[in-house]
């Protein structure tokens, strides 16, 4: 085994977070007459950060009516995410989760989530325990991912990720690149990546 420490992007590669924000958004059409929002559109918004995530779901709102409907729906979504609990992680990754630790790498997370997002979902799906750090909050991976390394050797560490922005900055970091097959990534985007594994525990193929 080559590889000591993996960063994971969260929503869309660990958690199945579209369940919870179809449910929140569900509610808030039915509770406060929100704009009805497809499950489709909560997909492809995945991975924005704050309002950027909102405009998607919501594009003819004004900002000021957007900030409210934002107000609203991360109090429910948080709501949602703690009553499903580790039913939003995707089949698999618990376990990928404890061989890796068990394994002694170095597990850390990176999303440009919100802070209580993040940690909320972290907790309630009780995988928090297998991370060293936890970074999130910001729009740009990156740096975020630049941080994380901190100088160490780059040919001991991998990213798994869903989008774009993961792969990106994995590569702009010079580790390797690990789609996440079995979580949102789009057929169309696999190309960016190093290598796609379709099962959690697949990855043990690639360290």
């Amino acid at each position: 085994m080559t590889k000591k420490h993996i960063i994971f992007d969260m929503d869309g590669t660990l958690s199945d977070t579209a369940k919870a924000t179809y449910a929140a958004t569900t509610e808030g059409t039915r509770l406060h007459g929100f704009p009805e929002v497809a499950y489709e559109t909560i997909l492809s918004a995945m991975g924005l950060p704050g309002l950027d995530f909102y405009s998607r779901l919501y594009p003819d709102v004004t900002k000021e009516k957007l900030l409210a409907i934002e107000k609203v729906m991360d109090s429910a979504e948080e709501r949602m995410v703690k009553g499903l609990g580790a039913a939003i992680l995707f089949p698999g990754v618990t376990e990928m989760l404890e061989k890796l630790s068990e394994s002694k790498l170095s597990l850390y997370i990176a999303s440009t989530g919100s802070t209580s997002h993040v940690h909320t979902t972290l907790q309630a799906s009780g995988i928090d325990k297998f991370f060293t750090e936890v970074h999130c909050h910001r729009p740009e991976k990156i740096s975020m991912v630049k941080e994380i390394i901190a100088g160490r050797d780059v040919g001991e560490w991998a990213m798994v990720g869903d989008m774009f922005k993961d792969s990106e900055a994995a590569q702009g970091n010079g580790i390797l690149a690990i789609g996440a097959g079995f979580g949102y990534l789009a057929k169309e985007d696999e190309g960016l990546f190093d290598y796609v594994i379709r099962m959690p525990m697949s990855i043990y193929d690639l360290l």
